[in-house]
């Protein structure tokens, strides 16, 4: 009895060096359109980063809702705080026999008014995300509760990397002309407190014309939206 008890207890701890979490489809895409109410977000003249990716936010809602479970952070100009925008999040309810992904949408600037093209961010691999803490909510603890808090990380880090790579070839594929910034590690509060696979999207730069021309155009937003839903869907 004692040597099955061993046994026993020694796949409980090796279980989940062989499974992953994430191997079924995305179940639910939280998407969140940064700043709002009183925080503008980067800002031109009289044009907003706020105004900008809430009209990128919805249009990628309605790029999505038909196929997979979605939700918007806010759909008004309305101000949350950036916790405020994690526990929502990791409050969602959601197909257990999927995982949810977090999608976060801003617009750039910078100092230099020749700074262009999009970027994306992902957690650093070496933040580890305390993912059985009291702000998880029951669903994402049913399915993280028998893995190693290491070993979740480390699946949750090849997420965000493959998904980032689909979005940035899908948004290049839709505009070849785009200045594509690449894929890098940050460390952003959104991304470090929502305990799922999450993405941050700089879709341009609000302080170079070219790119304010496209950022503010109805059709190119659309167009940005489609593209990151493509990506989404082909997971």
């Amino acid at each position: 009895m004692k040597s099955l008890s061993t046994i026993i207890l020694f796949l409980f701890f090796i279980f989940p060096l062989f499974s992953n979490p994430f191997k079924s489809d995305i179940s639910l895409v939280v998407i969140d359109a940064g700043h709002g109410g009183k925080d503008p977000g980067a800002v031109s003249g009289d044009i907003e980063e706020k105004d900008i990716v809430l009209n990128v936010s919805k249009y990628l809602f309605d790029a999505l809702k038909d196929k997979v479970n979605c939700v918007l952070t806010r759909d008004r100009d309305e101000y949350l705080s950036l916790q405020e925008r994690c526990d929502f999040a990791n409050s969602q309810d959601f197909d257990v026999n999927g995982f949810p992904i977090f999608i976060s949408i801003h617009v750039n600037a910078a100092s230099s008014n020749l700074a262009s093209g999009f970027e994306i961010y992902i957690k650093d691999d070496q933040k580890r995300l305390a993912l059985l803490s009291s702000k998880t909510s029951n669903r994402l603890i049913s399915i993280y509760a028998p893995y190693n808090n290491t070993i979740v990380n480390s699946y949750i880090n090849s997420v965000n990397s493959h998904l980032a790579s689909l979005v940035s070839s899908s948004i290049s594929k839709t505009f070849p002309q785009y200045k594509n910034r690449g894929v890098k590690e940050g460390d952003l509060w959104v991304l470090n407190q929502t305990f799922m696979p999450s993405l941050l999207i700089e879709i341009g730069f609000i302080t170079n014309e070219d790119d304010r021309e496209k950022l503010t155009n109805i059709n190119w937003q659309k167009k940005m939206a489609d593209a990151i839903a493509s990506a989404i869907l082909n997971y």
